[in-house]
């Protein structure tokens, strides 16, 4: 409501206020769901969160690339998209209704308050996180004009898009964390530890390749004149090598009952980073955003590594990057050697390196069992753990 008035008296363009409203509409709706998956993460059913978080995702682009295509232009993307998270509302709610029951009519007032008390750290931290993320790209526009926003946008939505390897993993790990601090500290630390790790296994690579492939990647997803976004796409992903790893720890925080650190963190950083941007970005443009945003990660994993310390909860950093950056090595150089040729070919080529070098590194270790043992579905896990 409060966007939606703002917007109002903003006096934007009628296909802006279009724009605004089904924007709203679908946050609603995805948060809604997310209500509903957070129930079946209570009861453990980890491939359900799985299914309907690609479900939701996997909808929503394919309405969005078939209006586009058929040419219903911005309004019918916007229309697809609200479709489609409506659907996956809907089909949550009958879930859960054939897995939990049905939902009490009355709510219970007094766990209202609990959870409000609880709660509340988790929401401001959500507005934390959109100052950094999001009021970011607004200054750029009122500043700098569309055409500039548009060029970190580009590179800004390549990030987002990778951002689903994260939050298809925090679902998982969870309810783990939060079953594991009532009963095992010490299995807590080890399945934090490997899950940390992980993050850094496929955003280390990824990184790197970002950047040696950036300038092919954005010619292929957008048109030449997108160019002047290679280098905000170079710098961004950098926040994506530290930022998985923040879903994680930031996600560890509230399993544990230690939410009100994120509070404590995310919203002095936003604020900082909006200061920052509003009077840098006249004087440099797309990198500013750019560098705040990768700096942002940086602090946000530091702050994180430092309290858990203060929680006697301690991370190897050696275990955590050793193995990835020395895999990594080998892909670069192949990755850089292969230029002359499609991005296509140098990003197969990556994907075959880099797991190779991994296990030539001896990268998986025996603090792997843990996780692998929890998470993975019992066929798969069978398997991989005969092999190490």
């Amino acid at each position: 409501m409060l966007i939606g008035f703002a917007t109002l008296v903003s006096h934007f363009d009628h296909v802006t206020n279009w724009a605004v409203i089904f924007s709203i509409f679908i946050t609603g709706m995805n948060s809604m769901t997310l209500v509903f998956t957070s129930a079946f993460q209570a009861h453990r059913r980890m491939k359900l969160v799985s299914v309907i978080s690609v479900a939701t995702d996997l909808s929503t682009s394919i309405a969005v690339i078939a209006l586009l295509v058929l040419g219903y232009g911005l309004f019918g993307m916007l229309a697809g998209s609200a479709a489609a998270s409506l659907t996956i509302f809907v089909i949550a709610i009958f879930t859960y209704r054939k897995i939990c029951g049905k939902l009490r009519s009355k709510p219970d007032r007094r766990l209202l308050r609990y959870l409000l008390k609880e709660g509340y750290p988790v929401a401001m931290s959500s507005v934390g996180i959109v100052l950094y993320l999001y009021v970011t790209s607004a200054l750029l526009k009122y500043i700098e004009g569309n055409v500039v926003t548009g060029y970190y946008n580009a590179a800004f939505k390549i990030i987002i898009i990778l951002t689903m390897v994260p939050t298809s993993f925090v679902p998982v790990v969870y309810p783990f964390f939060a079953e594991l601090h009532r009963t095992d500290r010490l299995k807590l630390r080890a399945v934090l530890q490997a899950s940390v790790r992980y993050m850094f296994v496929v955003s280390i690579p990824l990184s790197v390749g970002t950047i040696l492939v950036a300038r092919e990647l954005i010619m292929t997803l957008y048109t030449p004149e997108f160019l002047p976004a290679v280098l905000p796409l170079q710098i961004l992903i950098v926040s994506s090598l530290f930022g998985y790893a923040n879903y994680i720890l930031y996600a560890f925080f509230p399993a544990v009952n230690l939410q009100r650190f994120n509070m404590y963190v995310t919203i002095p950083t936003g604020i900082c980073v909006v200061i920052v941007n509003y009077f840098l970005i006249p004087l440099f443009g797309t990198i500013v955003p750019s560098i705040s945003l990768a700096a942002v990660e940086i602090v946000l994993f530091a702050s994180a590594y430092f309290y858990l310390r203060h929680v006697e909860i301690r991370l190897n950093l050696y275990t955590v990057f050793s193995k990835p950056l020395l895999a990594c090595i080998p892909m670069a150089a192949v990755v850089y050697f292969l230029s002359p040729f499609s991005i296509f070919i140098r990003v197969a080529a990556a994907v075959v390196t880099y797991p190779l070098a991994f296990y030539l590194f001896k990268g998986i270790i025996a603090e792997d069992r843990v996780i692998l043992e929890n998470v993975l579905p019992s066929p798969v896990k069978e398997f991989i753990m005969k092999r190490i």
